[in-house]
C-alpha cells in the first residue's frame, strides 16, 4: 500500500489546477499545424528544433522517417494521457481560451530575466521558417522533457523506488532542466558551450518544470512558445 506521502501527484484527476491532456491538445493543434507548415513552406531544416530532430531519429530506429510523426507522436500521447487518466472525454472551452492568456503571462519573467541578462541573441532575419522553428522548439522540447522525462522521472522515483513525492519532483524538474540546457550544444545541439545561455536555459528549464508541474503541459509549452515568439518579433 502506498502511503500518502508517497502519493505521486501528476495524474490529472488528482490536481484540479492541472490542464486536462485533451485542453492541452485542442490548445496547441493550431501551433503544430503552423509548425509543421511553416518548415515546409518556408524551407527551413527542421534539425535546428533539436527536440524534433531527436524525434525523428528515435522513429528511424524501427525504420520510419515521416517527417509527420514527431506531431502525430504529441497528439497520440495527449489523447493516451488523457484515456489513461479515464477523464471525460469533454472540451473545457473556457480552460482552452485561458492557456492562451496564461501562457502570455508565464513567457514574461523569462523575458524579463533574458532582457535584463542581456542574453538577447544577435537580431536575426525574420522569416515564416524562422517563426516556424519558434514554435516547434516550445512544442517539442516541452513534449521530451517535461511531459516524458519529468513523467518518467516522477513515475521511477515515487512509484518504483518510494521516494517522497515532494523530493521526486523537485529532482525530476532540475534534471529535466539541466539536460534542456545541455542538449542545445554539442554533440545534440550546434550551438557552442556559452557559460550564459546554459544557466539561463537551466533556470529556464527549472521555471517551465514547475510551470508543467502545477499547470500541465499546454500551459508550459504555450509560455515556451510565447516566450520564443516575443523573443524574435520584438
Amino acid at each position: 500500500m502506498v502511503s500518502k506521502a508517497n502519493k505521486p501527484t501528476l495524474k490529472p484527476t488528482e490536481r484540479r489546477a492541472l490542464a486536462k491532456p485533451l485542453d492541452s491538445l485542442l490548445f496547441l493543434l493550431p501551433f503544430i499545424v503552423f509548425y509543421e507548415s511553416a518548415i515546409l513552406l518556408g524551407g527551413a531544416q527542421p534539425a535546428r528544433v533539436v527536440a524534433f530532430d531527436m524525434m525523428e531519429r528515435f522513429f528511424a530506429l524501427f525504420g520510419t522517417t515521416g517527417f509527420w510523426l514527431p506531431g502525430l507522436a504529441v497528439v497520440v500521447i495527449l489523447l493516451a494521457t488523457h484515456a489513461a487518466a479515464r477523464l471525460p472525454w469533454r472540451i473545457d472551452k473556457r480552460a482552452v481560451g485561458l492557456m492562451y492568456v496564461e501562457t502570455i503571462v508565464w513567457s514574461l519573467p523569462l523575458l524579463a530575466v533574458n532582457y535584463y541578462a542581456q542574453l538577447l541573441a544577435a537580431q536575426q532575419e525574420l522569416t515564416l521558417a524562422s517563426l516556424g522553428i519558434c514554435v516547434g522548439a516550445g512544442i517539442y522540447e516541452e513534449l521530451i522533457f517535461r511531459l516524458v522525462l519529468i513523467s518518467l522521472l516522477v513515475m521511477i522515483g515515487s512509484d518504483l523506488l518510494r521516494f517522497s513525492t515532494s523530493a521526486t519532483l523537485a529532482s525530476a524538474v532540475l534534471i529535466s532542466a539541466v539536460l534542456f540546457a545541455l542538449h542545445h550544444h554539442p554533440p545534440f545541439g550546434g550551438e557552442a558551450f556559452s557559460a550564459y545561455r546554459f544557466s539561463f536555459r537551466s533556470l529556464a528549464g527549472v521555471y517551465l518544470g514547475t510551470i508543467f508541474v502545477f499547470r500541465g503541459y499546454g500551459p508550459a509549452a504555450g509560455a515556451h512558445i510565447a516566450y520564443n515568439l516575443i523573443t524574435v518579433l520584438q
